[in-house]
């Protein structure tokens, strides 16, 4: 992975600036980040959107989220000079002339500090712009660098990548032919969660975990996204995603690809890639029969009465699938994923269970032992390993007993803040680790799209629950 470094000079141009990820993540990690000394000592964030704002009408605009992110007013002396960062470009993603006036602004900034900067440009936006946007950035020659051998252009697009095969390949082409594979920076978020990142180090930096992982050791894999929240304000986004797409498709696969991937050869970021793509395109991909067997949806109560939804929504806000990988070495080891909304306390966790041994040294008529590893993000961040020991006493009896290592107080983490400061000084530091590439969403759409085709069709038909509980598991035991 590439080292922290201070001094690159970096012009962040945000499109879409004033929408909900700038104000629910962007901003919060930005000032996160100057909160903890990481961003470049020159660097300037230029808000680019239709709204016809000056600088300080824009800085104000952030001082406000930053409050209300923080739930109070924030010390002066801090929040000052990082606002000072802040510009405004007004401008419409249509017109070429606003193009030519955010270039302007660049040019103005390079002459102020005296450098070739490198420009970092952050889509939030919907995806049935990137084509209009990407088109213009390229033809305008902002993309361009402003020195031979100086001044790089990074692109950072979101999920959803595409609503399915296809509108994935025609962005991943479109990028593909304005930029370098370098260039493209594919946010997950969930990529640069502390406790994932953990698990290539737990299994690939530890000679007592080192064994190769497989279906001689592991007998299934279950990985959990549960959440407490629903979709409430979100009703029309939701409705056009649903959970599968919104979290099975991006979070839970990369969940996948790094619990069963190989080790790879270094820590580069093009080798762990490599690793987890190869896990990706291993994936059976589901055929109609498999798909009425093997996955479930559901839809909770009272969906249908958000806005922005259909009073007819067969939409999934639930969903739990068993994916096999055809890898001899992963060959009929189940690998069970879940995710859904309103489903009581938030459990976030990959859940590894080894065999049984056999033969055993079990007591007579005791339990039959299985040990599991759990890397745990929520409630808590944590690794947990499950081993059996003797009971104290005359008799020989096992109990279960239980190595916990806490990675931290869950007061100390900030959610998503922390996420996309890292990956945004990443995008700044040009380390790719914690991105997607192009094999990897076009192997995970490949695993997708069928099911998704399959659900439409009804052929498994939208089951319901109740809300705030854990009903709908259940309901969907028989998946596993």
């Amino acid at each position: 992975m590439v080292a922290p470094q201070n001094n690159i000079p970096t012009i962040f141009a945000a499109f879409g600036a004033t929408g909900d990820l700038m104000r629910k993540k962007v901003l919060p990690a930005l000032f996160y980040s100057y909160q903890q000394h990481e961003l470049p000592k020159m660097f300037k964030v230029v808000g680019f959107s239709r709204r016809d704002w000056s600088d300080e009408q824009f800085q104000e605009y952030v001082r406000g989220v930053l409050e209300e992110h923080a739930g109070a007013k924030i010390d002066e002396t801090m929040l000052a000079p990082f606002l000072s960062v802040f510009a405004f470009q007004q401008g419409t993603f249509e017109e070429s002339a606003s193009y030519q006036n955010l270039k302007k602004t660049f040019d103005e900034c390079d002459k102020e500090w005296g450098v070739c900067s490198n420009k970092l440009f952050y889509l939030s936006v919907a995806p049935e712009y990137y084509d209009l946007i990407l088109h213009e950035l390229a033809s305008s020659g902002l993309t361009d660098p402003c020195a031979p051998d100086q001044g790089w252009t990074h692109i950072i697009v979101e999920k959803p990548f595409g609503m399915d095969s296809e509108t994935a390949k025609h962005i991943d082409e479109l990028l593909g032919k304005l930029f370098t594979e370098d260039q493209i920076y594919r946010i997950d978020h969930y990529l640069a969660k502390e406790m994932l990142q953990n698990i290539l180090i737990f299994r690939f930096s530890n000679n007592l975990f080192e064994i190769p992982w497989g279906n001689e050791l592991i007998e299934s894999i279950h990985i959990r996204v549960l959440e407490k929240i629903g979709v409430e304000k979100r009703g029309a986004f939701y409705e056009s995603v649903g959970a599968m797409r919104d979290v099975g498709q991006n979070h839970l696969l990369q969940m996948l690809a790094l619990v069963t991937m190989e080790h790879p050869e270094t820590f580069a970021a093009s080798s762990i890639q490599k690793k987890r793509a190869e896990v990706l395109q291993a994936l059976k991909v589901q055929k109609p029969d498999d798909v009425r067997k093997y996955t479930f949806r559901a839809q909770y109560d009272g969906y249908r009465e958000i806005q922005g939804v259909a009073p007819d929504s067969d939409t999934e806000t639930y969903f739990k699938v068993r994916a096999l990988l055809h890898i001899p070495k992963w060959e009929g080891v189940p690998i069970i994923m879940e995710s859904g909304k309103r489903l009581g306390e938030p459990l976030k966790e990959i859940v590894v269970t080894f065999r049984h041994p056999s033969p055993c040294l079990c007591p007579p008529n005791g339990p039959h032992h299985k040990n599991e590893v759990i890397f745990r993000m929520e409630p808590r961040e944590e690794i947990l390993i499950e081993f059996w020991a003797k009971k104290a006493g005359f008799a020989f009896a096992t109990e279960r007993r239980e190595f916990r290592y806490l990675h931290r107080e869950e007061r100390a983490h900030v959610p998503y803040v922390e996420e996309y400061a890292k990956l945004l000084l990443d995008c700044v530091h040009g380390d790719q680790t914690l991105f997607i590439s192009t094999d990897e969403i076009r192997a995970m759409w490949r695993y997708v799209d069928p099911i998704l085709e399959a659900w439409r069709k009804n052929i498994v038909p939208l089951e319901t629950y109740v809300p705030d509980s854990r009903e709908v598991l259940e309901k969907a035991a028989s998946i596993g």
